[in-house]
């Protein structure tokens, strides 16, 4: 007689590897690019400079140089992604989390990963955690969201 099985039992689980991780926390942050755009020209630019990392600024630099909209929505979607993150590990933007120790980089592929400096790379490694993020704009809009699990 066949062995039955309930609908939410993988009756192959005994021979599949199964990575299980456990979810740490979630953040999302949405701005609006015009917001981050006067801030920026309030500052002179200096904004990016207080937000990104060394190599998000590289990024940002040649964008901005290339079109002056999709390097402000690079701006937008690299601060979406710090705020998302600082609200995923539970610390907001208190050590060691800063704007700049956080980068959010792109992979060949496009995919966002991030990226740890200083302080907060001791403490993601301590942790033992990494983090998952995405991030989008459109037109008038930046989104993120980061997902932190335990390794």
């Amino acid at each position: 007689m066949a062995k039955s099985h309930s609908r939410y039992e993988d009756p192959d689980a005994s021979r599949q590897s199964k990575v299980i991780q456990m979810i740490i926390g979630i953040g999302t942050d949405i701005l609006q690019i015009e917001r981050l755009q006067a801030a920026y020209d309030r500052t002179n630019g200096r904004l990016a400079e207080k937000i990104l990392g060394p190599d998000e600024m590289l990024v940002f630099k040649r964008r901005l140089a290339r079109n002056h909209k999709r390097g402000i929505a690079f701006l937008a979607t690299r601060f979406a992604a710090k705020e998302a993150f600082s609200k995923a590990i539970g610390l907001g933007m208190r050590m060691p989390m800063t704007w700049r120790s956080l980068q959010t980089l792109n992979e060949p592929s496009g995919k966002p990963v991030t990226s740890y400096l200083g302080g907060l790379a001791k403490f993601m490694e301590e942790k033992n955690w990494e983090a998952q993020v995405t991030v989008s704009d459109e037109q008038d809009m930046a989104i993120a969201h980061v997902i932190v699990t335990q390794k």
